[in-house]
Parts: structure tokens; C-alpha cells; sequence
């Protein structure tokens, strides 16, 4: 549970990614105690069979001549023992092994770090430790191993009282019957074992989720700063957006020299085309601002002679339809064609 009250909000992406670094992950320990009871159960039902059959060929070689069996006179005995312990036990071996990282890959995904072994002070603190004594999570630990021991208990009051009442007939019965008789209980008892589990399992892994959500909670101040940090301080983002303002205002205001002709409002629209023959579709956008800055471009305008011509209709909808870098729209041709074509007159007669 969250140790602050103050921490009601739910973890961010980034809060999460970091307590999955320090192995902090939602993780129930009954799951693969379920899981390999229930291994156990199903390998028993089906590998029992064929383990039988290779044992019965082991003690029939191994009994049929007993003398002739003695490691110190027959290494071939050594080999065929290590071979049929090696065929019985190995599957089993990594059967469990594969369950047992399934059921814990299937909680909580891939993850190897040895952040958890690290020492912490804070684990040897006396205060801590009785704090911990009395926690929600030991009383849910403590219910939920006087349930294990409750019912385990009662399947084995009423497997032993079911066995000893059937041991009375087993005087006259075969040894094959004794051990099918043996093995029926030992199947029942795991069985009891893993239906008993499974629920358990499921509780204790939504316990451990709801447990992990409230240990990861953070504060409204926590998830300011993770916000500052990680999506930028707003002062920074706004000084930022402010520089690259400048900047753009920069390049287009060195731009202006370039141009054909600006035409003005006169007072509050600016917008400066270029038009290259031969080489342009259209006339271009090349820069346009209104007030002070449409006031720049006018004086830079002036500064390298470039013609400036008052036309406020014609002015406002350049500066409303058109983008820095765009070709004027067609509807637009025939009247900056005219302005163009005044000033391309005026410079032949100049010259």
C-alpha cells in the first residue's frame, strides 16, 4: 500500500518503467506453485505409464543376475543405471524448469535484474519491521496460510480415513494392485492439492496487482516534476518556441531582398512575392506580416528598392490564403499579373 497518504494519483508510464528496472513487479508466488502442482498431476497421469515400463526392464536386468551387476565387475551395469535415470528424471527436470518460467514470464513479461539483491538499509530498521508486522499484506499472508494448512489438513484426514478403510482387503490383493491402489490416493491427494491452488493462485496474484498499483502511486507534486522533466518546463518550452520565432522571422526578413514586389494595406498587411520567369509557375510568397512586422518588411523593401504597392483587398486575401513558401492561388494571377507587369514597364522605361 502507498506509505503516503498524499500519493493518490495513478503511476505514470515512466513511473512504472523505473519500478520495473528495480524489480518491482506484480508477482504472486502461488501461480507457480499451481502451475507445477498441476505439471505434476498431468505427468503423473501420462508419464507414469511409460516410466513403469522402463523400470520394470531395469529391475528385470538388474535382478537377473545379481552378481554380475556389481559396479566393481560390470561398468556396463553403471552406465544402463545412469541412462535410465537420466531418461526418467531429465524430462521431468525441465518439464518443471519451462513451467515454472512460463508461469512467471505469463505474470509480469521478461525481465532479469539484480536491483533486488541489492542491501537495504531500510529492511534492517526495527521501526520498519514491526510496521510490517501488522501491515495489511501479513494479515492477507497469514489468512491465506492458515487457508493452505485448513484445507490440506482436511484432504488428509479424509484420504487417510478413506485408506484405512480400504487397507483391511488389501491382505490377499497382488503387488500391481497394491501399487495401483497406492498410486490412486497419490493422484487424488494432488489433484485435491491443485484444485485447492488454483483459486488461491488467482486471489493472491489480484492481491499483488492491487498491492503493486498502491506501492507505485505517486503525489500530484510527483507527477508535476515527472511532467516538467520529461515533457519540458513550460518557461523552457515557451523561451524555446520564442527563439524559434526569431529565428523563422530572421530567415524570412532575409528573404525580402529577394523580392518582385510587396504589396501593402498600407498600414497593417505586408506580403512580399517573387516571381522568376521561366523558372516559377507562379508568383511566390515569400514573406508577409501585418503591423510591425509588416512595417519591417516595407523598410527593408525600401532599403533595396523593391517596388511597394498599396492594394488593401488584394493585400489582406494574399495574406489570408497564402503560407510562406506558397504559390498564390490561381483566382489571384490576373491581379498580381497586372502589378507585375506595371512594375517589369516601369523598369524599361528607367532604363
Amino acid at each position: 500500500m502507498a506509505k503516503d497518504p498524499s500519493k493518490t494519483e495513478k503511476a505514470t508510464p515512466r513511473r512504472r518503467q523505473k519500478a520495473r528496472e528495480e524489480g518491482q513487479v506484480p508477482r504472486s508466488m502461488d501461480i507457480p506453485i499451481a502451475a507445477s502442482l498441476l505439471a505434476i498431476f498431468l505427468m503423473m497421469f501420462f508419464y507414469i505409464p511409460f516410466s513403469y515400463n522402463y523400470l520394470m526392464k531395469y529391475f528385470r536386468y538388474t535382478f537377473s543376475d545379481p552378481f554380475n551387476k556389481i559396479p566393481e565387475l560390470n561398468s556396463i551395469f553403471i552406465y544402463e543405471t545412469v541412462k535410465i535415470l537420466g531418461i526418467l528424471i531429465l524430462p521431468v527436470f525441465l518439464f518443471l524448469i519451462v513451467v515454472g518460467i512460463v508461469s512467471n514470464v505469463a505474470q509480469f513479461g521478461f525481465l532479469f535484474t539484480l536491483k533486488p539483491l541489492a542491501p537495504k538499509l531500510n529492511r534492517i530498521n526495527v521501526i520498519s519491521g514491526i510496521q510490517r508486522l501488522f501491515s495489511i499484506k501479513t494479515l492477507f499472508e497469514l489468512f491465506r496460510n492458515l487457508l493452505k494448512l485448513a484445507f490440506a489438513s482436511l484432504v488428509a484426514y479424509l484420504l487417510v480415513k478413506k485408506m484405512i478403510s480400504e487397507s483391511f482387503s488389501m491382505s490377499f490383493i497382488s503387488i500391481n494392485q497394491e501399487i495401483y491402489f497406492l498410486f490412486k490416493y497419490i493422484m487424488i491427494l494432488i489433484f485435491a492439492f491443485v484444485l485447492m491452488s488454483i483459486p488461491v493462485a488467482v486471489i493472491d496474484f489480484l492481491y499483488r496487482r492491487w498491492e503493486y498499483e498502491e506501492n507505485i502511486k505517486m503525489s500530484k507534486e510527483e507527477v508535476k516534476e515527472e511532467r516538467k522533466l520529461y515533457e519540458g518546463n513550460p518557461q523552457i518550452k515557451s523561451a524555446i518556441r520564442r527563439k524559434q520565432r526569431e529565428l523563422a522571422m530572421r530567415r524570412m526578413m532575409s528573404e525580402v531582398p529577394k523580392a518582385d514586389v510587396v504589396i501593402t494595406n498600407p498600414d497593417h498587411y505586408a506580403v512580399a512575392l517573387q516571381y522568376e520567369r521561366g523558372k516559377m509557375a507562379a508568383p511566390k510568397v515569400i514573406a508577409k506580416g501585418k503591423n510591425t512586422i509588416a512595417e519591417k518588411i516595407k523598410e527593408i523593401a525600401k532599403e533595396h528598392n523593391i517596388p511597394i504597392v498599396e492594394d488593401p483587398p488584394l493585400a489582406r486575401t494574399l495574406y489570408s490564403s497564402c503560407e510562406i513558401g506558397d504559390f498564390i492561388p490561381e483566382s489571384l494571377y490576373v491581379a498580381v499579373a497586372k502589378i507585375l507587369a506595371k512594375i517589369y514597364t516601369r523598369n524599361k522605361h528607367k532604363l
